[in-house]
């Protein structure tokens, strides 16, 4: 029994994946291996602080030509660009706005306050003039800590990212895959996300979309990163952006390395070993390449990751959805609300009854709708980048989806809004 090797075998042998690698080992693979970075790198460019980016694009430049980036992750980055650019001063808008609206409720409970109490006029204007003192200087410090405004029009001479981009990457992108090629990698990667093989899995959300690739884009990249790395020869270092487990070996809050199955995958086809950093372990790293990082850029982008890893849906992102949903009278508004009412989830069936569909109705691109406005809204910087789907399929096994989820923010934000307009109060969370 067992396989054609007969010969005693050692602890990591069979389990190559399973062995993490020492700090000596990251630091020579930074020094020799072919490293690849994802479009996650490239747009945290744009939110990290000056000094950081800076540093980051150094430790990137200093790699020369061992970096290389696949045509799957510049398609990612023009994609959303855009995006990025627009949300990366929606939170000071939405943290001023919020201030300005607080600043006017205290007021204005001083002056009831005041009334109420006859309290003579210099102590009242006092208390105002003290809340009008800390909402200045709140309103002060967001604004001290937004990035400057870039031209969403402008080209690489109006904006330092471009311009460093358009350097470092100079012959160092990835040819487009032959249609046939890229038509099969597309399918090879829906099927593993369909059995929950990394990478990518966790995308499966996106299987519904207008994305001409689907829920396979992190596969795309992972293949086009493997095809590179056997034609160079040598190992493989990936700096990715992405935090989910369906790249990374995590146990709880740690990230030990890379999926097992990604290990293997690679080492089978190739023989290389599969090395995996964040960016904020790049910066830390870089000793190895002889840089030297400053300390504050490090810590800058670990806010970045706490920033980015988990986006989630806001009250006021939630409420233009279903706006946008009502107004093109689509009648998926009522069904994200039906499923909030029965805790995130809904029934394909319980979906026919809110919308009055017939029975003999197919639900094919059925979260397309929502997935597009979700789009438009994130352009807008009304949502945040990379939030989960407004309407997720739900399947088991092949077949049509049995049911579809919302994401667990958005049904707490309507269930807490439901409550209020039904006199009940907030819920608790």
């Amino acid at each position: 029994m067992g396989g054609t090797d007969s010969h005693p075998r050692g602890l990591y042998d069979d389990f190559r994946g399973y062995r993490v690698p020492s700090e000596a080992e990251l630091g020579s693979a930074l020094q020799s291996a072919t490293v690849v970075v994802d479009a996650n790198v490239l747009l945290n460019l744009y939110r990290y602080n000056e000094a950081t980016r800076d540093d980051l694009l150094g430790v990137l430049r200093r790699l020369d030509d061992r970096l290389w980036v696949p045509h799957q992750v510049v398609r990612e980055f023009w994609r959303n660009r855009l995006v990025v650019l627009t949300s990366r001063g929606s939170g000071s808008e939405q943290a001023l706005s919020a201030f300005a609206k607080q600043q006017r409720a205290t007021v204005d409970a001083i002056h009831q306050w005041a009334k109420s109490t006859a309290a003579v006029a210099r102590e009242r204007d006092a208390w105002i003039q003290r809340v009008e003192d800390l909402y200045a200087e709140l309103a002060e410090t967001v604004e001290a800590h937004t990035p400057p405004a870039v031209r969403v029009a402008g080209g690489a001479m109006d904006e330092p990212v471009l311009q460093a981009l358009e350097t470092l990457l100079d012959g160092r992108v990835g040819p487009a895959p032959a249609e046939s090629e890229w038509q099969k990698a597309v399918a090879d990667g829906r099927a593993r996300a369909g059995r929950r093989e990394p990478p990518g899995y966790l995308d499966s959300d996106k299987v519904d979309t207008d994305l001409p690739e689907g829920s396979a884009g992190d596969y795309l990249v992972w293949r086009q990163a493997i095809d590179e790395v056997s034609r160079r020869g040598g190992d493989l270092l990936m700096v990715t952006g992405d935090e989910k487990e369906d790249w990374w070996w995590r146990h709880r809050s740690d990230f030990i390395g890379p999926r097992q199955e990604l290990v293997a995958e690679l080492a089978g086809e190739c023989g290389a070993q599969l090395f995996m950093m964040r960016p904020t372990d790049l910066l830390r790293r870089a000793g190895a390449l002889k840089l030297q990082v400053r300390t504050e850029s490090v810590d800058d982008a670990e806010r970045v990751s706490r920033e980015t890893s988990r986006p989630t849906w806001s009250l006021a992102g939630v409420d233009a959805l279903l706006e946008r949903l009502e107004t093109e009278g689509w009648e998926h508004a009522l069904v994200i609300r039906a499923a909030a009412e029965r805790g995130g989830r809904i029934d394909r069936e319980a979906i026919y009854d809110v919308c009055g569909y017939d029975d003999d109705r197919m639900l094919r691109g059925f979260t397309r709708p929502a997935a597009r406005i979700t789009r438009d809204l994130q352009e807008d910087g009304l949502v945040a980048p990379d939030v989960e789907a407004p309407l997720t399929p739900i399947y088991a096994g092949a077949g049509a989806a049995v049911a579809f989820r919302i994401p667990v923010e958005m049904a707490t934000i309507l269930a807490g809004v439901d409550g209020e307009a039904d006199g009940d109060g907030p819920v608790e969370q």
